[in-house]
């Protein structure tokens, strides 16, 4: 059974619990760090969720170490920026349970449910969780992996999950949707170009295709097309998108604000990767976006722009528009810098 293959993964963590029995806590120990995205962060805190993994599903009867990695996942839920519960502290918590007949481990739990803002609200040490390994079925086993960074078995896991979906009810919004979800997380943003134009397509030939799901599915294609660098086809469907949808209808809805963004993202890009004449990007898909078309497009997007109330605007709106702006030479981009600057002194980001 290809959902095995976690399953001895998991079982790579023995050492890693019998180092610990010997005294070797260097991979679970509560290991602060600076994360130059978060802030406080914790080194140890996925291999701290692979043992916990690993006791649960083994049904490993420890006391000691269950109580040992509690305290230092505490540590973390108190120091951590990006705060959270985690899968880590609940597995604990139900493993710890199981040892406090006579209450002598309430003040931890109490202490957990004090750690941070996000446990206050959501940590409950009475919660159940699933000890059985064989009641996870494949996609259950996917996101596992994934929690787990255990990429090379998700890779084989989402491979049989797709031939599964493939011999049976087959492809819609939904699955598609995770596909490309779990394609990203292996690195494999490449294959799914494929998946968002069978999206937008799908979309648009709903009968019940809504303006907001059409805008929604455009959104994500130029938004792949930036992630991957191939800017000459996000400015092909920002041009599209526009030509072809009512503007009148969708200025309405705050998606359109996202295609505005990323009209104004591939713009730059674009005239960026001109001047430095260096048009790999742009080779294989619109190289002509180096002339007039360029210009065309941000003459639609300045002509939006303007159309927006001062209160519609906002701080990434604006830092794109502005560079978007200077990378076509438009002294619109100093009017922008100028209300930009207005913006943020209203709202005590930046004084005189």
């Amino acid at each position: 059974m290809i959902r095995n293959q976690l399953k001895e993964k998991l079982e790579e963590q023995r050492k890693v619990y019998e180092a610990l029995k010997a005294g070797d806590a260097g991979l679970v120990c509560y290991k602060e760090f600076q994360n130059g995205e978060w802030g406080t962060d914790d080194a140890n805190y996925t291999n701290r969720l692979r043992l916990a993994y690993y006791l649960l599903y083994d049904q490993i009867d420890d006391e000691n170490i269950v109580e040992y990695l509690f305290r230092e996942e505490l540590k973390d839920r108190e120091n951590n920026s990006f705060q959270g519960i985690g899968s880590t502290l609940c597995i604990l918590t139900w493993l710890l349970r199981k040892y406090n007949q006579d209450h002598k481990y309430d003040s931890l739990f109490e202490q957990a449910k004090n750690a941070n803002f996000d446990c206050a609200c959501g940590y409950d040490p009475e919660d159940t969780v699933e000890e059985a390994f064989d009641r996870n079925d494949l996609l259950d086993c996917i996101y596992l992996c994934r929690e787990l960074e255990y990429k090379d078995v998700m890779g084989l896991l989402v491979e049989a999950w797709k031939k599964e979906t493939e011999d049976g009810a087959g492809w819609n919004h939904s699955n598609r949707r995770m596909l490309i979800e779990f394609q990203a997380c292996l690195g494999r943003e490449g294959e799914n170009e494929k998946l968002y134009l069978e999206q937008l397509q799908e979309t648009l030939e709903a009968d019940s295709g809504k303006a907001r799901d059409i805008i929604a599915g455009y959104r994500d294609l130029i938004r792949h097309y930036l992630d991957v660098g191939d800017y000459g086809e996000g400015a092909r469907y920002c041009r599209l998108v526009l030509e072809t949808m009512d503007c009148g209808e969708i200025r309405g809805i705050r998606l359109f604000d996202d295609i505005l963004e990323e009209c104004c993202e591939v713009i730059a890009q674009v005239s960026g990767a001109c001047m430095k004449n260096h048009s790999r990007h742009l080779s294989e898909s619109n190289s002509e976006t180096c002339s007039g078309e360029n210009d065309g497009l941000w003459k639609r997007i300045k002509a939006e722009l303007k159309s927006k109330s001062r209160s519609a605007w906002y701080g990434n709106l604006y830092s794109k528009a502005i560079a978007a702006g200077k990378a076509m030479n438009d002294p619109y981009a100093q009017v922008l810098e100028r209300e930009y600057l207005e913006w943020r002194k209203d709202r005590g980001i930046v004084t005189e």
